[in-house]
């Protein structure tokens, strides 16, 4: 190690220079226009080094300044370092706590194994490709896709540091779905969102029972999420104005806010709602929330009412469908009976209709019937 080595690092006002004195490792500190000197004790070698430019001398800035989000070094940053500082910040941003989880999540199982050794600007274009290719191999595109959102998440907030002079997952083409199998139309119907029809539907309310019972009817009568039907309590219910206040939902046990802005909205009480409402209400009248668990407390998340809903749907011989396709078939009723797709997006807390008319317009089937005899009335001009 060369004992007159001399680095400086600047943040802020305060000045640091690292100096090499007796084969140790001294700090020249310039702090307010006042000049400190302190040994750190550390023996100069290349792995003290590193100690001081990635953990010691930020912590000296940070406590310094009182800036909590400190720039990060320059130089020999692991990218698995940098990316647990970005999620302690990305924690602290206001995200939703279990969206929080599913992109660390993501991050520990399909990006950190593959870049851990890596200093975060030895990250090219090649390596981030090869990734991407491999992660093809076992999953659908869209999934790759979000995993890909993450580590971009964490390169951009490394270009925007200085750290890297430019995001290398910019240069790497997006993964094509051009060369994905096209379904036959027997696979579509298969695979698609499909909502549960009218005999479905009596033969699903015949047979649910209790708590099971009240949430696929107002399910069925709202169109509300499952989150947000869990998180009710009877303060939300509004007989007078006949109509039902959305503002939370719940996750893993934590009452949180609803899924957008647009999602904070009232939901109509039809005649056919109202009066189930009331008779849940004589059964849980001494309860705060609709919907107590066998433990006497509110749901930890709506899964223990879809896991029912699924035996619910084997025991009565209907084909399996996830406890979504309850809001879908809400959507896909109201729009064929031709009521105003205004109110119905409304009710779905979506942003605007286009959002509406996209995801549910293609469930608007005429039957067969009604089909051909509408056939027989077009005829050609010519």
């Amino acid at each position: 190690m060369n004992k007159n080595l001399i680095l400086k690092f600047i943040y802020d006002n305060v000045r640091v220079t690292i100096r090499t004195r007796y084969n140790k490792y001294y700090l020249d500190f310039i702090f307010n226009g006042k000049r400190i000197k302190r040994s750190t004790g550390l023996v100069a070698n290349e792995t003290n080094l590193k100690e001081l430019k990635r953990n010691i001398i930020p912590e000296i800035f940070k406590t310094l300044t009182g800036n909590t989000i400190i720039e990060y070094l320059k130089k020999d940053i692991l990218f698995n370092e940098f990316s647990i500082k970005f999620f302690e910040i990305y924690k602290g941003s206001g995200v939703r706590e279990h969206i929080y989880e599913a992109n660390y999540s993501i991050y520990e199982k399909q990006i950190k194994p593959y870049f851990l050794k890596y200093n975060i600007d030895e990250i090219k274009p090649l390596q981030l490709e090869e990734w991407q290719n491999k992660l093809l191999d076992k999953y659908s595109t869209h999934t790759v896709i979000r995993y890909r959102s993450i580590l971009n998440l964490i390169l951009n907030k490394a270009f925007e540091n200085d750290i890297i002079n430019i995001n290398p997952l910019s240069k790497v083409k997006y993964p094509s779905s051009i060369n994905k199998k096209f379904k036959k139309l027997d696979e579509l119907e298969e695979t698609e969102i499909h909502p549960f029809n009218k005999d479905e539907i009596l033969k699903i309310l015949d047979n649910a029972k209790g708590n099971l019972y009240y949430f696929i009817y107002i399910m069925l009568c709202t169109g509300m999420r499952p989150g947000e039907i869990i998180s009710l309590t009877w303060n939300d219910i509004n007989f007078e104005k006949k109509r039902i206040a959305v503002d939370k939902t719940t996750v893993r046990g934590k009452i949180g806010n609803v899924k957008t802005q647009s999602s904070v909205r009232y939901v109509d009480i039809i005649p056919a709602l109202e009066k189930e409402l009331k008779s849940l209400q004589e059964l849980n009248i001494s309860d705060k929330y609709l919907f107590i668990s066998n433990y006497k407390k509110p749901y930890y998340s709506h899964i223990v009412i879809a896991k029912h809903f699924k035996k619910l749907l084997f025991n009565i011989n209907i084909k399996d469908r996830n406890l979504y396709n309850l809001r879908h078939t809400f959507a896909s009723s109201m729009i064929t009976a031709g009521h105003n797709i205004l109110w119905i997006s409304q009710m779905l807390g979506h942003k605007d209709i286009s959002i509406t008319m996209k995801v549910y317009a293609r469930f608007v089937k005429e039957d067969d019937e009604k089909r051909i005899e509408n056939l027989s009335k077009i005829v050609p001009n010519f």
